[in-house]
């Protein structure tokens, strides 16, 4: 099957059906099923009059909002390939993107058309290739939809190939069916949608997912709750986590999404309590800031059933922090996926056993434990090895790369983990982990500690190299929490040496500074932070009495 039969072959919908894709911000900005199913065939027959053809990428570079998965699924139904990107993307980043995918068209806004414009002129992309879209064309998409207008205006788009063109012009050209996939073997070879990796170790790749994989991820991720699904998604949509529950949910299973731009806590709990949302998505440095905050939190949260929470490691304590922060019906768990895999862990509902856990592996995975020493199979429980899946889930390929799979199917994820009791709890990345003295430590378990700590309101500890050579130990790099008592040098190792193993203490000094550098899912970006470290490290020798003029 392909992923627009999928989405549209949900239960069955009634005619006084309420809106399923719902502008938080904008209540009155809404879709139900039928305008939205209009507005994807329009879409389809947009994208295709404008040339995408079986196998076209197109670029889309948006915020958050209503029309998104309306885009998604009439680029998907005309043949094309969707790749989302972040309208703040940097100019290298994007260049970077456009080399990789080669887009046959680019939807963009209009604070990054600059950037968009200079890339595509560089590379000899005609304008004409750049779709803008801003707050007046969405109202247009919305309004068409929803009076189900088919005016088919033209058979093929009239344009300046030298000037961008505005979204508007796609529903010019009546309905089209979508492409439809009726055989499993196909569906598992064709490309439907590419999401980027994080590019904490470099540049971002784009993993490959087909229609086969998209319905799996999909197929393994539901499950019947006990309560009124409506969620609210301030998680990116064009990135595989947000992806998962705002794309086909809506549409498939009758669940109205909410949809904000992106995450501002006081608009968070407002709409929250506005809206009676009952299940949403987050990643841990979210958490931590409804956990440091002096808002009426738990009012605002009362309607909340479930809060999953990824992209990043969190501890127990943070969770159960803001556990107590929900009704006592209420669920928060962490579950644990990539882009290149899907998701393969997950505390569902009512699941609260071992909170600083990823949760049960989900139905349709498989997945082994590997001894980083000798390659052996672990088989023992609470012995941590490096995860490798294998599953329907797994992506086709990364963009102008090999299998990423080994011959047996398995994919190599890079985290540690280990099992205990049927839950598994991620250690570390292998390539985080700080060798101090023989011993492997992971940044995540002295962040844990270090934020349990108010004043702390953000932290990252990175590994950095003794003068001497002679091993690597721990440095934290620390956000203070406004409104508090700033936290000395000394505190803040004291906390790592009082609570943690002699040899994770941070004997690479603590530093403390106004952000850190993360993903835009949250995710640490630790490459970032070492070269800024090692950028720090060299001003600090120039600086130093030996370096003086005489």
């Amino acid at each position: 099957m392909d992923i627009v039969s999928f989405a549209f072959s949900g239960p069955a919908t009634h005619a006084d059906q309420p809106p399923i894709y719902i502008d938080a911000e904008n209540p009155s900005r809404s879709l139900s099923e039928a305008p939205f199913r209009h507005l994807v065939r329009s879409l389809i027959a947009g994208f295709k009059a404008h040339g995408i053809e079986h196998g076209d990428t197109v670029l889309v570079q948006l915020d958050n909002a209503v029309i998104h998965s309306a885009l998604l699924l009439g680029i998907i139904g005309a043949g094309g390939v969707y790749m989302g990107c972040s309208p703040s993307s940097p100019r290298h980043e994007f260049d970077h993107f456009v080399s990789l995918v080669e887009p046959r068209l680019i939807l963009t806004v209009a604070s990054a058309l600059p950037v968009v414009r200079d890339v595509c002129t560089i590379k000899g992309i005609p304008l004409g290739q750049i779709c803008l879209v801003d707050d007046r064309c969405v109202d247009h998409l919305v309004s068409f939809a929803r009076n189900q207008v088919d005016n088919p205006q033209a058979t093929s788009p009239v344009r300046d190939e030298g000037v961008p063109f505005g979204l508007g012009d796609l529903v010019s050209f009546g309905q089209s069916d979508w492409m439809r996939i009726d055989d499993e073997a196909t569906a598992k070879i064709t490309p439907a949608a590419m999401f980027s990796t994080s590019g904490t170790s470099g540049l971002p790749k784009a993993a490959i997912r087909t229609h086969y994989t998209i319905i799996s991820h999909h197929q393994t991720v539901h499950y019947d709750v006990p309560y009124p699904v409506t969620r609210l998604m301030v998680l990116p949509m064009s990135h595989s986590f947000g992806d998962f529950w705002s794309n086909l949910f809506p549409i498939r299973y009758g669940h109205p999404l909410y949809v904000m731009p992106r995450f501002d806590l006081s608009k968070f709990l407002n709409v929250v309590h506005c809206y009676n949302i009952t299940e949403t998505y987050l990643v841990p440095a979210m958490v931590h800031i409804l956990n440091q905050s002096t808002l009426p939190v738990r009012e605002s949260l009362s309607s909340l059933f479930y809060i999953g929470v990824s992209g990043a490691p969190i501890d127990a304590h943070s969770l159960q922090r803001c556990q107590e922060l929900l009704n006592p019906q209420a669920s928060i768990g962490q579950l644990w996926g990539m882009t290149e895999v899907g998701v393969v862990f997950q505390n569902r509902y009512g699941n609260q056993r071992y909170p600083g856990s990823i949760g049960k592996l989900l139905d349709n995975y498989d997945i082994r434990l590997i001894r980083s020493d000798d390659g052996t199979t672990i088989d023992m429980e609470c012995t941590p090895g490096e995860l490798y899946v294998r599953g329907p889930g797994i992506m086709l390929a990364y963009k102008g790369r090999d299998n990423a799979t080994d011959d047996g199917g398995w994919f190599r994820t890079g985290d540690i983990a280990y099992c205990e009791d049927e839950h598994y709890h991620i250690v570390g990345r292998t390539k985080e982990l700080i060798k101090v003295r023989g011993y492997s430590v992971a940044p995540a378990e002295i962040e844990a500690v270090l934020l349990k700590d108010p004043r702390v309101h953000d932290t990252m500890v990175i590994g950095i190299t003794l003068p001497d050579g002679s091993t690597e130990v721990p440095r934290a790099y620390v956000v203070c929490a406004r409104g508090l008592a700033r936290p000395t040098a000394d505190e803040i190792s004291a906390l790592a040496l009082n609570n943690l193993a002699s040899y994770k203490a941070l004997d690479g000094g603590v530093v403390f500074v106004e952000s850190l550098p993360r993903t835009a899912i949250g995710k640490p970006h630790r490459s970032k932070l070492s070269e800024l470290d090692a950028q720090r490290t060299k001003i600090a020798a120039l600086l130093s009495p030996s370096h003086a003029l005489c």
